[in-house]
């Protein structure tokens, strides 16, 4: 079954490139979908990362926030990466830098913008676009806005998870220096980017504090950040049905892109 999440769509025309891979290895898990708008110029770019726990799920399911980004003038590669636990910590995020760096070398074929590009992720695509955003902060590959929903952002809040067991490969207390580096809440600097975050205030995978706290560690390095609370849904359904996330987040982009 695929997710379908909510959609913003604009005025805009746009083809779509499907199966892109963006290795040589051919894999399927290394590879997404590329959309460009038919309009003229250098348009700013997106890249979506999609949830599931780092071990499953597919870029399909970020489609519709594709298709209302492309329909708002944005060239968009919605990408899979590699899963957990055959590939730990920090596989996705490496695919990740692949991916940016396919992107920026297409450039003129995608109508992009290779100085204008911003990372939406959501669940464990937003702490994956939030830690490449981070740790990239004062490089070459920084990007210029992060959108991230219903993300883990501190590691260390738990001690057994199950899901991030899988993604790092034992227990917190069996590698807390491990999870300390793999929480993007560690990794903000002065240079960081604008981020726009969403989050359900009944989530009950990833408690909506996760989101708060962040924001707030974002705010005591003067990093612009805004907070979207969305009430009465969950997790899941926050992502599916959440159109006034989605139209934020592109309205919060158009302002820094």
């Amino acid at each position: 079954m695929k997710f379908s999440c909510a959609s913003y769509m604009g005025k805009e025309k746009y083809e779509i490139k499907e199966k892109v891979f963006y290795t040589q290895a051919l894999n399927e898990r290394q590879m997404g979908a590329i959309f460009i708008p038919k309009k003229n110029g250098q348009l700013p770019g997106v890249v979506l990362i999609h949830g599931g726990g780092w071990n499953s799920r597919s870029y399909e399911d970020m489609n519709s926030v594709a298709k209302s980004l492309a329909s708002h003038g944005y060239t968009v590669f919605n990408i899979n990466y590699r899963f957990a636990p055959k590939d730990l910590h920090p596989a996705p995020i490496d695919d990740l830098t692949l991916a940016m760096d396919y992107f920026k070398a297409h450039a003129s074929e995608l109508k992009l913008d290779p100085s204008r590009i911003a990372l939406w992720g959501y669940s464990a695509g937003g702490h994956i676009a939030s830690y490449y955003a981070l740790t990239n902060s004062n490089s070459s590959s920084k990007v210029q806005a992060v959108v991230s929903g219903g993300a883990p952002y501190d590691f260390t809040w738990y001690p057994y998870s199950p899901i991030i067991k899988k993604y790092m490969g034992d227990y917190r207390d069996k590698c807390l220096n491990a999870y300390i580096e793999a929480s993007p809440v560690f990794k903000i600097t002065e240079s960081a980017p604008p981020f726009f975050l969403y989050h359900a205030i009944e989530d009950k995978l990833v408690e909506f504090a996760q989101s708060t706290s962040f924001e707030a560690r974002l705010k005591t390095f003067n990093i612009p950040v805004e907070r979207h609370q969305v009430s009465w849904w969950g997790h899941a359904t926050t992502f599916i049905f959440s159109n006034a996330s989605v139209k934020k987040g592109i309205q919060f982009l158009e302002k820094h892109l």
